[in-house]
């Protein structure tokens, strides 16, 4: 299966990897929105519940908060590290890196939240309009290479 998945992206990787990047854009731009990703009441309940069930519930919450706030750390996670670390032939280390890296700004949020929980309010709402701000600069990043590698693919 994993031979199969590398054969196909090797072949035609290079094919894919521009109009998936200017979907990606595209939707970080929120041209085209999920609604199938909104919150319903089957989560809500779902969330309560794993917050009483200890380690596991947290760990399990963390998840869930981590698709909620950033699906898109999933899509570039499984959809193209996994493919590229498997065709580099490095399996662990690059998917390693990357799951620090993502794990940073938690750890970095928690301190502020122990430290001061007062003024957290103002470093949030600072935090979500970069964070706005960075999305759509990405976004663009995104689409731009995206072009690019769809009009050399054509060319």
């Amino acid at each position: 299966m994993t031979n199969t998945i590398s054969l196909f992206l090797q072949k035609y990787g290079e094919r894919i990897i521009g109009p998936l990047l200017i979907l990606i854009g595209v939707v970080m731009l929120d041209i085209i929105k999920f609604h199938f990703l909104k919150a319903n009441k089957q989560i809500t309940r779902l969330k309560e519940k794993l917050a009483n069930k200890g380690f596991l519930g947290a760990f399990l919450l963390g998840v869930i908060f981590a698709l909620a706030f950033c699906p898109f750390s999933a899509v570039l996670f499984f959809g193209m590290l996994i493919p590229i670390a498997l065709k580099a032939g490095d399996g662990l280390f690059i998917p390693s890196v990357f799951a620090f890296a993502t794990g940073l700004p938690v750890i970095l949020f928690s301190l502020i939240l122990v430290k001061s929980v007062n003024k957290l309010g103002t470093v949030l709402n600072k935090v979500q309009t970069f964070e706005l701000w960075m999305r759509k600069i990405i976004a663009i990043i995104f689409i731009l290479t995206g072009t690019y590698y769809t009009i050399i693919r054509v060319i």
